[in-house]
């Protein structure tokens, strides 16, 4: 069953449309278990015919980017007072560096850079490089940091779950 959770924060998920029908996808389990965030689906190009992002959505103020580029706020070093909306880019990382790039409004938002994942934990995907997590992982990582750890702990039992069914589907233990 998937978890109700309620944050202060809004979460805006640019959700790339090759993931929709991932598998192994996290981002809409965000949007599922999560009441204050928004799905938007975007890349591709003009080559489908998808619009693009509305920008207003991420001029508001307080709004905040987590991309895992080094440069930004480290979490604990940050007015959380401040942060209204959370952009979050779900796709692969090739996928997300195009949309990234595409998207010039996202390069001057202020960044939150979130601590290191669990790298004992298990994965849905394989990590190529530190630092990179699922959509889930970095809501949740997110949520813990400004809403406390008792609030992210549902959705860090979600991803477990999902890595454990995965797993299981795969015959692996």
């Amino acid at each position: 069953m998937i978890p109700t959770i309620w944050t202060r924060v809004e979460f805006l998920i640019l959700r790339h449309i090759f993931e929709a029908e991932r598998p192994s996808n996290t981002g809409r389990f965000v949007a599922l278990a999560m009441p204050n965030s928004r799905m938007i689906p975007c890349g591709g190009g003009e080559r489908i015919g998808l619009p693009c992002i509305q920008t207003e959505f991420l001029r508001a103020p307080g709004t905040w980017l987590l991309w895992p580029d080094g440069t930004g706020t480290p979490h604990d070093a940050m007015d959380k007072s401040s942060i209204k909306r959370v952009v979050v880019i779900d796709a692969t990382w090739r996928q997300a560096r195009r949309l990234y790039s595409s998207v010039s409004l996202l390069w001057s938002m202020p960044r939150i850079i979130l601590p290191e994942p669990d790298f004992q934990k298990k994965r849905l995907r394989k990590q190529y490089r530190p630092g990179h997590m699922s959509t889930l992982e970095a809501v949740a990582a997110a949520v813990a940091a400004f809403e406390g750890s008792e609030t992210a702990k549902p959705l860090e039992a979600l991803y477990d779950e999902l890595v454990r069914r995965r797993n299981s589907l795969r015959g692996k233990r």
